[in-house]
């Protein structure tokens, strides 16, 4: 039995996310096909897949469960069938225990080596992305966000005030996007740097309207001919990086390479974890984005995160071709053949 299978004789409901480079409902029918082994995991991060698995009874809302599972994925990116049939023979021996009063209800994921705990920010946003489908009030956190975004909207200098927000409050505001559009739009171009990062991690999780992506998008063209403005330029590659806009966002990453934050290690890990697929829409750019990458540890020698990065990028098989036309050009920079042989020496290790 698969857990597709179990999951759907169940009594109650559920919902299934990929909580890698992105928090994003995964498709019922998709994740079927990838149980069966006929497609790859649509969305791998470190050769793994990264999985939310919410269960409830539709008839009894205060019983449910989440569960946060790390599945590794073969050469091929698909599924190691019994790190799943693990988990799911252990739900079945669950299921089949007579219950007792007054005792424990057993953790099916207890000493599972294929569970995670996810960061406060994702667990945040994961649970008000859950709590919004439920049609559910949002935390006691997200009225002091609402009157932090209407203040500032009528005051930029209030903005500086965002010491006490919470983070699952921020995460139920950017849930509501349709509600808290123009309020967010007209503080994100003037935010403190600190506070435009947090409501950054939770806004990368929505789909950002384009108006709210312009901001972003003119912001950071702004910060990056200024120093000292990494965590700006950062936060607003998240939220670009979320627009549906093709144009938009590759406008974004040419002005971003084109400038010395091209190598910035924050801005450099953002871009390489999040929107790699962007590269086959600036292929010229490939090899500028490799160099920064080995250039990151050139100190040290070991290219530990161009290793680390691009073995990731390797595994993915919409940008891997791309990737290795540069590596196997006799013409690249010395550095990037140092570093390409740094990562093949690792490999055969």
């Amino acid at each position: 039995m698969d857990l597709t299978q179990y999951l759907s004789e169940l009594d109650g409901q559920y919902r299934l996310y990929d909580v890698g480079r992105r928090i994003r409902k995964l498709d019922k029918q998709q994740f079927q096909q990838f149980e069966d082994s006929a497609i790859p995991y649509p969305y791998p991060y470190l050769q793994h897949a990264w999985l939310a698995m919410y269960i409830t009874q539709p008839h009894d809302p205060s019983n449910e469960t989440l569960w946060f599972l790390k599945w590794p994925l073969d050469e091929q990116g698909k599924i190691v069938p019994y790190v799943r049939d693990d988990l799911v023979s252990r739900l079945i021996r669950l299921s089949q225990q007579p219950m007792k009063v007054d005792s424990e209800i057993e953790d099916p994921l207890k000493d599972n080596p294929f569970s995670f705990n996810p960061d406060d920010i994702r667990r945040a946003n994961i649970h008000s992305m859950i709590q919004f489908s439920q049609h559910r009030k949002p935390s006691s956190q997200y009225d002091g966000v609402v009157s932090y975004l209407q203040a500032g909207t009528l005051n930029p200098d209030q903005l500086n005030q965002w010491n006490t927000l919470g983070i699952q409050g921020i995460a139920d505001v950017c849930c509501r996007l349709e509600q808290h559009n123009m309020s967010l739009s007209a503080c994100l171009a003037t935010m403190p740097a600190e506070a435009l990062l947090a409501f950054s991690q939770c806004l990368e999780h929505q789909s950002v309207p384009l108006n709210m992506a312009q901001v972003a998008q003119s912001r950071m063209s702004k910060a990056l001919e200024e120093d000292n403005q990494s965590t700006v330029i950062e936060a607003c590659m998240r939220i670009v990086g979320a627009a549906f806009s093709d144009e938009l966002r590759v406008n974004a990453w040419q002005t971003w390479l084109s400038s010395a934050y091209k190598k910035d290690v924050a801005c450099l890990l953002t871009f390489a974890t999040r929107n790699y697929d962007d590269l086959a829409f600036v292929p010229d750019s490939i090899p500028a984005f490799l160099l920064s990458l080995a250039e990151l540890d050139r100190g040290q020698g070991q290219f530990d995160t161009f290793i680390k990065v691009v073995s990731d990028l390797l595994f993915l098989p919409g940008i891997r071709n791309l990737l290795l036309s540069t590596l196997r050009n006799p013409d690249r920079p010395e550095l990037l053949g140092s570093a390409l042989q740094a990562l093949l020496n690792q490999k055969r290790s």
